[in-house]
């Protein structure tokens, strides 16, 4: 049997779009077509916390929900504010760009007029006597100050100073009635995000929380209704197995189990296991590391040129990463990914990297498949090194890293994936007694490629042992 919902009268109907919900998917539209919202969207619509805290999937829509709430109340209240504070730059942009889309797509009548129209913020005029704006603001992880209303913590795990941003935006709320939100995917059991969530250290009574896991999405889940009820009791690959759409199989066949648990499941992982905590790793990133398209992008170094690449064929892919050395520290230029490209392509790509930049040194993997590239490059660039991927060697590399993190001198661009490579790297001890350093081969990612480009690029230059006396480390210049 079918239900269908009926407005009895206007006032219903009128009651209905008062409220966000109704708002959203009474009036908006999104590229033309209405927006049908999940349950658990609409759970956090009705939440009405003063800190409301969401544990989640990647996508599964919340970005959008909060654009989309926030331009609701502002067109359902009078002089209301909402503040976004993002990962990054480009992500505080995109809320605001979702919600000038959507008021574009508003029956005119319902439209408050728009009097300021910029990439980080949206300002509505009512149409009272007094003309009160109601308005969007958006910015990149940093304490938003002196904006009181609704306060927007996306991916609050992610931030550098998450402790601080969490502390700035609670005085927001002090005199207003705004609420304050956290939502983000975990990332390691660390941080103001984790400890709210998990109340592992302390209660936080005040705090309301809501898990959104990949099941209970219709865009990954076979029959979320079904999943919300079973899928708990199941272990990861189990429920794959049963709900989980063939983009969800994908993904699992993707990452490490402990990456797709963080990712799409909202489990916080206990990063012991890495190499690089995520606290050694985040300080060390920023959105003013611009990288370049093209190697005729990069500006006129001031110091110099260092690049590492790490070659794949079949399997993985191959990854360059170039970058600046000035004054002992590290500046990422350009991070460029080879997918499956023939060897004859990356070699030409490489020697034009040699020629249109004064390169320092080229760091080439010479092991295996990447023994004919390296010597080829070796042979007419004297300042390409051929190196071996030993364990030794590996560990020399992971160890220099390392120490370039402790001491804050490497510069990356704020970048999910680099992060994660960077964090998946693991130290174990091999049946024969040596260590090694790797992470988990993925179906699509490789082992970290990426990362070894990097660690190959920044990595402490030694001069050659002599004979059999203590290795002595120099810095070459030129």
């Amino acid at each position: 049997m079918t239900l269908g919902i009926v407005k009895r009268s206007e006032d219903d109907l009128a009651g209905w779009l008062a409220t966000e919900a109704g708002f959203i998917t009474g009036l908006c539209t999104y590229d033309g077509e209405p927006i049908d919202l999940e349950p658990y969207q609409l759970e956090f619509l009705r939440n009405r916390g003063r800190f409301r805290w969401v544990t989640k999937s990647r996508q599964v829509g919340f970005s959008f929900l909060m654009a989309l709430e926030a331009l609701a109340r502002c067109h359902l209240r009078e002089n209301h504010t909402s503040v976004f504070v993002s990962y990054n730059l480009d992500d505080a942009k995109e809320k605001v760009l979702l919600a000038r889309q959507v008021y574009e797509e508003l029956p005119l009548a319902y439209q408050k007029r728009l009097v300021v129209d910029s990439k980080t913020e949206l300002a509505f005029e009512s149409s009272g006597a007094h003309r009160k704006l109601s308005r969007i603001l958006s910015v990149p992880s940093k304490a938003p100050r002196g904006k009181k209303g609704d306060i927007y913590l996306d991916e609050l795990a992610h931030y550098v100073n998450d402790r601080e941003v969490y502390r700035g935006s609670t005085a927001l709320i002090l005199r207003s009635a705004g609420q304050l939100t956290g939502c983000s995917t975990p990332l390691g059991r660390r941080g103001v995000f984790w400890e709210i969530a998990a109340e592992e250290l302390r209660k936080y009574p005040h705090h309301t929380r809501q898990d959104v896991p990949w099941w209970l999405c219709r865009f990954f889940a076979t029959d979320p209704r079904a999943a919300a009820h079973g899928a708990p009791d199941l272990t990861t690959e189990e429920r794959v197995a049963q709900f989980g759409k063939p983009t969800i199989v994908e993904q699992f066949e993707s990452l490490a189990l402990e990456d797709f648990q963080q990712e799409l499941e909202g489990r916080f992982v206990d990063e012991s296991y890495s190499f690089y905590p995520y606290d050694l790793i985040l300080p060390n990133t920023s959105d003013d590391v611009a990288l370049a398209d093209d190697f005729t992008d990069i500006p006129e170094p001031q110091g110099r040129i260092v690049a590492g690449f790490d070659v794949g064929r079949t399997r993985d892919r191959s990854e360059l990463a170039v970058f600046e050395e000035y004054g002992g520290r590290f500046t990422c230029r350009l991070l460029r990914s080879y997918s499956e490209a023939p060897f004859g392509e990356q070699e030409a790509d490489l020697r034009r990297l040699m020629e249109v930049l004064p390169v320092a040194r080229l760091s080439i993997d010479r092991s295996g498949i990447g023994m004919n590239l390296a010597e080829n490059l070796a042979r007419d660039f004297p300042q390409a090194v051929a190196e071996s991927f030993t364990n030794e060697a590996k560990e020399r590399w992971a160890t220099d890293f390392k120490i370039t993190l402790q001491r804050r001198e490497i510069a990356m661009p704020r970048n999910r994936d680099l992060v994660a490579q960077i964090h998946a790297i693991k130290k174990r001890v091999t049946a024969a007694g040596k260590v090694a350093f790797d992470a988990e081969r993925t179906a699509r990612g490789g082992h970290a490629d990426r990362f070894w480009a990097v660690a190959l690029a920044c990595q402490r230059e030694r001069a050659a042992p002599r004979g059999a006396g203590t290795e002595i480390g120099v810095r070459v210049i030129g």
